[in-house]
């Protein structure tokens, strides 16, 4: 067992050193995968279980104020990286929207923008985290669902993985769409924190609309080195980025056929089934009222 476990050890070990990027090992989080397991691992402990328990026999805290200091410092930050990212990335000729290589020998100014630009992308899924933690001191747990938890751990280890190997390759794409995506999340986060919820609603429907086209753009952005591998992009990745995507897109739109398909019509059956009832007891009661008192009577007995 010792020798299968020093094996495996040093096979990751070699393919680690292998393939890691020399321009991004200098950064912190980057580089050892020990620090993010760690952080995945408590973040998934505290959240599944010691914040549950701990907060079980006390009142929900009150964060209205500091989610909203939260959700501004979301819009700002990836709507910065947005836009500084795409003029760095897919408006320059250099950088391929159909098949983008990975090169760690590429130190041109556009690209170490670019690599800076995705490290900063890369702290906002730790700071993503807190939505869940949110979650658990304002006693919403019914929120913290496989879909939300699974989505948090893994953009966090994923984008890892693109850092420490893949900076500037063509999963770039990944992240300029979840920016894009964020901003307008954390701006409907902010506007229904600070106004009535009845009057940004409709946008919730749209964001999640828009998470689907995410995922179904990035299963054919991730096919197109597949079909036509003109730069030499391992098959391999291109693979596992289209089938994380689908499966993605299958889990969003679990919750989007749950939510806004399948809710509305079992709401507005037991709407129908009320007023079913109303109208019923109303006849009923109209008919008693037109009886005369012998009628009633008579029923009575």
């Amino acid at each position: 067992m010792a020798f299968i476990t020093k094996y495996i050890y040093q096979l990751l070990h070699d393919i680690f050193e292998q393939h890691k990027d020399p321009r991004v090992q200098h950064l912190p989080l980057v580089g050892s995968p020990l620090p993010v397991l760690a952080i995945i691992a408590g973040y998934l402990a505290l959240v599944l279980y010691y914040g549950p328990k701990w907060m079980a026999n006390r009142k929900p805290f009150n964060l209205k104020y500091v989610m909203r200091v939260y959700n501004a410092i979301q819009v700002l930050a990836n709507l910065a990286i947005f836009a500084f990212g795409v003029p760095s990335t897919y408006m320059r000729k250099e950088f391929s929207l159909t098949c983008q290589p990975i090169d760690h020998t590429n130190t041109e100014r556009y690209m170490l923008n670019t690599i800076y630009l995705s490290y900063g992308y890369y702290i906002t899924k730790y700071l993503d985290l807190l939505d869940t933690i949110f979650f658990v001191l304002r006693k919403k747990n019914n929120q913290i669902t496989f879909l939300h938890v699974y989505h948090h751990a893994g953009m966090v280890f994923a984008v890892y993985a693109f850092m420490t190997f893949l900076a500037g390759s063509h999963a770039t794409m990944l992240g300029i769409i979840n920016l894009f995506i964020h901003t307008i999340m954390y701006a409907y986060y902010f506007v229904t924190s600070v106004w009535t919820i009845e009057r940004s609603l409709w946008w919730k429907r749209h964001i999640t609309q828009l998470q689907l086209l995410q995922f179904g753009y990035l299963f054919i952005h991730f096919l197109m080195p597949i079909v036509r591998n003109h730069c030499q992009h391992p098959v391999i990745l291109s693979f596992v980025g289209l089938i994380q995507n689908l499966f993605m897109f299958a889990l969003f739109f679990d919750f989007y056929y749950k939510e806004y398909i399948r809710k509305p019509k079992l709401l507005a059956r037991e709407q129908q089934r009320k007023r079913q009832q109303q109208q019923l007891q109303q006849q009923q009661q109209l008919q008693s009222s037109s009886q005369t008192p012998s009628q009633q009577q008579q029923q009575q007995q």
